[in-house]
C-alpha cells in the first residue's frame, strides 16, 4: 500500500435518511483511518451526515490539528442523558495477507470483510444509521454521539473529548462504548500502564569492566525482577473472578542495548507493561518497582559512577473499567441487548477513561474481538441487525419520557 490514504468512492456515498447500517459501513471502511494518518476526511463526512439530519455537532482536535473527535447531540442540548461512543481509527494492514482490498467492503455469505469491520466501524455505522429514527423520537434527555481518534495507539482522543465535554458542561451521564463484544455487556476490563525503563551506564573496553558500568547487566537485573513480579502476581496477587488470567500481569515486550561485543554498553532500555485488575493501583506497582531497583541495581551503579542509574518514563496509561453488576446502566443494557449476563475482558477500552471522567460506562457492541486486527477482518451481518435494534431500544428506555428508567 502506498503512503497516500485511499479516497472513498463518492458514487457509493449513502443517501441522507437511510437506515441501512451495512451501506454506511461500506462507506466508512472506504476511508483509510489507520492511526498514523489523519481522520479528518471521515470526521468531516460524518459532520455532513449530521447536517443532513439537522443534528448539532462540534469538533475537538489533537494538538497539531491533524485529527479530530466529533461530538453530536440529538434532543436537548444539555449534559446528562445517554452517549454512544466509538473510535474511527484502525490498526494498519501492512504485513497482513488480505485476500481483497481491505478498504472495500466485501460480503462473503453472512460476513462483511474489511479493515475496521469488527473494530469498530460497524458500531459507528449503526449509530449513524439510527439517526433518522432517533431524530423523530420525543427525546426528553439528550443522545450524545462521540467519535474519537487514536484509540488504537494512545486513547488520547477520548481524553480530549472528555476535557472538551466537561469544559462545555455537556458531559453525558451514561455511556455505551461499542467495542466488539458480540453484544454482550462488558462491565469490567483491566487497566494498562506502559513504561519505558532507561538504563544509563558508562562505556569502556570489555577488557576493563572495572572502568565502566554495564547498562545491559543492570537491565538484566531489572528483567529478572519483572519475571519474579509476574510470578508473584500469579501466586499471591489480587484475584478477580471473571478475568482470564484473574490477576494483574506484567511483562517486558521490548528490550535493547549495546553496540559491540567488546564495548561495555553505556545505554539500554526496555518497555514494560502492567495490565491491572480493578483494585490494583498501577502507579503504586510502578513505585514498587522503582524503589526495589533503586535500592539494589541503581545503588551499585551510582556507587560506581554518580552519573549512572535508572529512569522510568510513563508512555501510556489506560485506567480499568469497574461497573457494579447491580448498576442501573447494566440492567438497562441487559434488557436492550437481550443478554441476561455480563462479561469481563483483559484488554482495555476508552470506557475506563470515560468512567474516570464522570460518565457511567459500559462496553457493548457488535462483532467479536477475535476477528479484529487480523487479515480479512470480518463481522457477521446478524451482529449489525442486533446492534441496530439495541441502539433504538436504549434510546427509548433512557431518553424517551414514557420509558425513562434512571
Amino acid at each position: 500500500m502506498d503512503d497516500a490514504p485511499k479516497q472513498p468512492d463518492t458514487l457509493t456515498t449513502p443517501a441522507a435518511g437511510t437506515t441501512d447500517s451495512a451501506a454506511l459501513l461500506a462507506h466508512l471502511v472506504s476511508f483509510d483511518t489507520t492511526s498514523d494518518r489523519t481522520d479528518l476526511p471521515l470526521i468531516n463526512w460524518i459532520g455532513q451526515w449530521m447536517d443532513a439530519h439537522g443534528v448539532s455537532w462540534t469538533l475537538s482536535h489533537n494538538p497539531d490539528g491533524t485529527k479530530a473527535n466529533l461530538h453530536a447531540i440529538l434532543g436537548p442540548h444539555t449534559k446528562g442523558g445517554l452517549a454512544f461512543a466509538g473510535h474511527v481509527d484502525t490498526v494498519p494492514v501492512e504485513g497482513q495477507d488480505w485476500t481483497s482490498d481491505p478498504f472495500t467492503l466485501r460480503e462473503n455469505g453472512n460476513h462483511f470483510i474489511a479493515r475496521g469491520a469488527a473494530d469498530m466501524k460497524s458500531f459507528v455505522a449503526c449509530t449513524l444509521a439510527a439517526i433518522p429514527d432517533i431524530v423523530r423520537m420525543p427525546l426528553s434527555r439528550p443522545v450524545h454521539l462521540l467519535y474519537t481518534f487514536d484509540e488504537e495507539i494512545t486513547c488520547d482522543g477520548a481524553r480530549v473529548a472528555m476535557k472538551d465535554a466537561t469544559e462545555r458542561n455537556l458531559l453525558p451521564e451514561w455511556c455505551v462504548v461499542g467495542e466488539p463484544t458480540l453484544m454482550i455487556p462488558v462491565i469490567a476490563h483491566k487497566g494498562r500502564l506502559a513504561v519505558r525503563l532507561t538504563v544509563h551506564g558508562k562505556a569502556g573496553h570489555s577488557s576493563r569492566p572495572d572502568e565502566g558500568v554495564n547498562a545491559l547487566h543492570a537491565l538484566g537485573e531489572a528483567m529478572a525482577w519483572v519475571a519474579a513480579e509476574a510470578r508473584r502476581f500469579a501466586l499471591e496477587g489480587r484475584q478477580v473472578d471473571g478475568f482470564d488470567p484473574p490477576h494483574t500481569t506484567i511483562q517486558i515486550g521490548i528490550a535493547h542495548g549495546g553496540t559491540a561485543l567488546n564495548i561495555i554498553p553505556e545505554y539500554a532500555e526496555a518497555q514494560i507493561e502492567w495490565r491491572t485488575v480493578p483494585g490494583d493501583d498501577a502507579h503504586a506497582l510502578l513505585a514498587r518497582m522503582e524503589n526495589a531497583l533503586n535500592q539494589t541495581t541503581g545503588q551499585w551503579m551510582k556507587t560506581a559512577d554518580a552519573s549512572c542509574g535508572l529512569t522510568f518514563e510513563i508512555l501510556n496509561e489506560l485506567p480499568p473499567l469497574d461497573l457494579a453488576p447491580t448498576d442501573p446502566l447494566v440492567t438497562t443494557v441487559r434488557l436492550a441487548s437481550g443478554n441476561n449476563g455480563e462479561g469481563f475482558v483483559s484488554y482495555g477500552t476508552e470506557a475506563g477513561i470515560y468512567q474516570r471522567a464522570g460518565m457511567n460506562s459500559i462496553v457493548c457492541g457488535p462483532g467479536s474481538i477475535e476477528q479484529a486486527h487480523r487479515p480479512d477482518e470480518w463481522i457477521d451481518r446478524d451482529q449489525l441487525t442486533r446492534c441496530d435494534a439495541f441502539l433504538r431500544d436504549m434510546v427509548r428506555r433512557v431518553c424517551v419520557p414514557a420509558r425513562n428508567t434512571p
